[in-house]
């Protein structure tokens, strides 16, 4: 009886003892996170203190509504947990030939302008919210190409959750459960797509699922200051390659243009790499390589940290107004930017992660804001060799 007490007593203890133990490891990465954050707004205010004039700025800001498809530049955009807001939302995608799944496998797989270079001549609008008295207010996108007819697709939260098919489609190693948009959407890409090959005539086009699709970011280049500050947990991303922002600087195209000219090549526009912050005024080109943390219009503004740089393929080297492909720029990117675990993994531009607000969901960035580097440290390449896909 005595040996029953003790464990009636004792049970909670151990169980309070066991659930301790076990949220130590996610208690310690929010004691880092916190000290990493803290660790920068003291250089935040140091650099402030030093009235320094930073030369650089924002050039351009460029979100792309649908993944692979063309960008849209504008003026100012929120950045928000996923990155740009209504950045790469939605993508194209087709079904794996296996059609005998396990719950745990894709049945689609992504599609973009590497398999497709004819997507470079579609353009997706920024969602646009339109009212009805007679009807749930909707969000819409609206897909246009030269020589065809316009395409809406409603994206607002209440018809995403409630279009009926959904899968699941294998982005890189990622698995992410998406919403298909319509047969109206399919079509219209479908038709575009087939003047490259014909076996894209069971494409679809899918969004992601407002509270259900989950991605994260590869946890292996994640700095401990951009883990979420409230949970220590690794934050998530939409339908982009791996990372939220591409963050690329005019001086680095300067310098790829030169050596394209060395080379009797023409030189080429920013547009073959799709970022989503042009950034102008660096001293020297690539210089963002090293960078680690930067500030975005002044001590207040949000702040980014600067993760790897990103590998480029044939997507480079598409005409982002025709969809022609060449060898350039990735030919000449091989003489100078060859940096990866292989000869053939070449990089121009950063991909970067939003530190997360703890007091607001999104804040905004503007053309012309000043760009102030916090940190600088060793350049990061990917640990793997880079995926052709």
């Amino acid at each position: 009886m005595v040996d029953e007490h003790f464990k009636d007593v004792l049970a909670p203890f151990a169980i309070t003892i066991v659930a301790g133990v076990a949220l130590l490891p996610r208690l310690r990465r929010i004691y880092e996170c916190h000290q990493e954050r803290y660790n920068l707004r003291k250089i935040t205010v140091q650099k402030n203190a030093q009235n320094e004039n930073e030369e650089i700025k924002i050039s351009g800001i460029f979100i792309h509504p649908v993944k692979s498809l063309r960008p849209v530049s504008v003026g100012q955009a929120y950045l928000d947990h996923l990155g740009l807001e209504d950045d790469r939302g939605i993508m194209i995608c087709q079904p794996t030939p296996n059609q005998t799944f396990d719950p745990n496998q894709a049945t689609h797989r992504f599609v973009t302008q590497r398999q497709c270079p004819a997507l470079a001549t579609i353009t997706a609008s920024i969602p646009v919210e339109v009212s009805s008295i007679f009807s749930k207010k909707k969000k819409i996108v609206q897909l246009s190409s030269k020589n065809s007819a316009k395409v809406s697709i409603d994206v607002s939260r209440w018809s995403l959750l409630n279009y009926p098919v959904r899968y699941r489609v294998g982005i890189w190693d990622d698995i992410v459960d998406v919403v298909d948009v319509g047969d109206e959407a399919a079509s219209f890409v479908q038709a575009i797509m087939k003047t490259d090959e014909d076996s894209f005539q069971d494409v679809r086009v899918v969004s992601l699922i407002p509270g259900v699709t989950k991605r994260y970011n590869d946890e292996r280049y994640l700095p401990k200051a951009a883990r979420n500050p409230i949970t220590g947990g690794v934050p998530k991303v939409s339908l982009t390659d791996g990372f939220p922002i591409l963050v690329a600087s005019e001086e680095s195209l300067s310098e790829l243009n030169n050596q394209l000219k060395i080379r009797g090549k023409s030189t080429l526009p920013m547009s073959r790499f799709r970022p989503n912050i042009v950034l102008k005024g660096q001293t020297k080109a690539f210089e963002e390589d090293t960078w680690k943390a930067i500030q975005i219009g002044g001590k207040n503004g949000p702040i980014l940290h600067i993760v790897k740089g990103c590998p480029r393929c044939k997507q480079s080297c598409t005409d982002q107004l025709t969809g022609v492909r060449s060898s350039e720029p990735v030919e000449t990117l091989t003489k100078f930017r060859a940096l990866g675990s292989s000869k053939e993994d070449v990089y121009f531009a950063q991909n970067a992660i939003l530190q997360a607000p703890l007091l607001c969901n999104k804040t905004l960035i503007s053309v012309g804001d000043s760009v102030t580097v916090l940190t600088t440290g060793d350049p990061v390449w990917d640990i793997d060799s880079v995926k052709a896909e």
